[in-house]
């Protein structure tokens, strides 16, 4: 640290700049936060000068020391990048890339726990659907990786239905891992763009609990976020998508995490998730375990196309999405959970 701060100025007064850039970090965190900048923006997408702006910052902050060290190496590399990081593609359908989607790789991904897909019934290619993927577990293994890859062939299992993923959007800010999710046809998860797609004729799957579900993940339960997740459901209500209950058994089987039963600890993973829109779980191992994981795709859920659904509607709605996720869960929990265990739906 000495010798970074020795090549400063003799009048630049350090800890003046340090307050200055912990002030800027704590600004942009509470814009985050109360324009849920990285959670969707509130179903209203942002002006685009502020997302890029925003998505500059990030990659800054993330890349800054690597440049700091290799600016020879790493400042040409991120000149090269930036046009596509900041191209903001996840809100208009991704960089959809068969070949990502068909790696090998994937392949020895599923083998590793190993994930197998299950499907109870044919669906109807000229149909829309919104597939709800449960649980979303420390990291949703089994249903990005059966839907948002062909490590199980889903496309030969539900032949001519169009796909595409949605993940929250702090994601996309993240330069890699941002891209192997554009390659896989995965779009940011904000309202505005998960309309895009269905106007489009795509269908999509979704993961309802989202981060704060993770929160909740532990081996020795099944616990889902699901009593007011209602945006998927108006969502689904207002393209006329059959929603689709598809059920991971074994996913919250793969990572310990501490301070589950802790409310200050709960607090602070909260609190970490208004801000960033992911979770921040306490996790006792890095690798996930090995562990089988078995994805079962239930029957469709027929919903008419209603473009202003009242409150009322919507409620029924979800109310009869999560009594058929619940005999999902216990049609086929004997089967395939592991342990005796019990689902959970808050």
């Amino acid at each position: 640290m000495g010798a970074m701060l020795s090549v400063l100025p003799a009048n630049v007064n350090v800890f003046a700049i340090q307050a200055i850039a912990a002030f800027l970090l704590a600004m942009v965190f509470k814009f985050c936060e109360s324009r849920a900048a990285l959670r969707g923006a509130k179903g209203e997408p942002m002006h685009p000068l502020v997302h890029r702006a925003l998505a500059l910052f990030f990659i800054l902050v993330m890349t800054g020391p690597l440049c700091y060290f290799l600016p020879y190496i790493s400042i040409p590399a991120l000149l090269l990048y930036l046009p596509s990081y900041l191209d903001r593609s996840e809100l208009s359908g991704g960089r959809f890339s068969e070949a990502v989607r068909s790696s090998r790789w994937f392949v020895k991904f599923r083998d590793y726990f190993p994930i197998s897909l299950v499907k109870t019934v044919d669906l109807d290619p000229t149909k829309l659907y919104m597939f709800g993927i449960h649980p979303h577990g420390i990291l949703p293994f089994a249903g990005v990786g059966n839907f948002g890859t062909e490590m199980n062939n889903i496309s030969q299992l539900f032949p001519g239905v169009k796909l595409r993923g949605l993940a929250a959007s702090f994601c996309f800010y993240m330069p890699g891992y941002r891209d192997m999710l554009l390659a896989q046809g995965v779009c940011d998860a904000a309202r505005y763009s998960a309309s895009k797609l269905l106007r489009q004729g795509t269908s999509v799957f979704v993961v309802p609990g989202g981060a704060t579900e993770a929160l909740y993940s532990t081996p020795k339960e099944d616990v889902l976020f699901l009593k007011n997740r209602y945006g998927f459901i108006r969502l689904a209500l207002q393209h006329g998508a059959d929603l689709v209950p598809v059920f991971s058994f074994g996913e919250n089987d793969t990572f310990h995490q501490l301070g589950f039963h802790h409310p200050w600890i709960q607090q602070a993973k909260l609190k970490f998730q208004r801000i960033f829109g992911i979770s921040l779980p306490l996790i006792t191992n890095i690798i996930p375990r090995r562990t089988p994981i078995t994805t079962v795709v239930g029957s469709p859920i027929p919903v008419e196309k209603v473009e202003q659904p009242t409150k009322e509607q919507v409620d029924q709605l979800l109310h009869t999405y999560i009594d058929a996720v619940t005999a999902l869960y216990n049609q086929h929990k004997a089967k395939y959970n592991k342990t005796e265990k019990s689902l959970t739906i808050l």
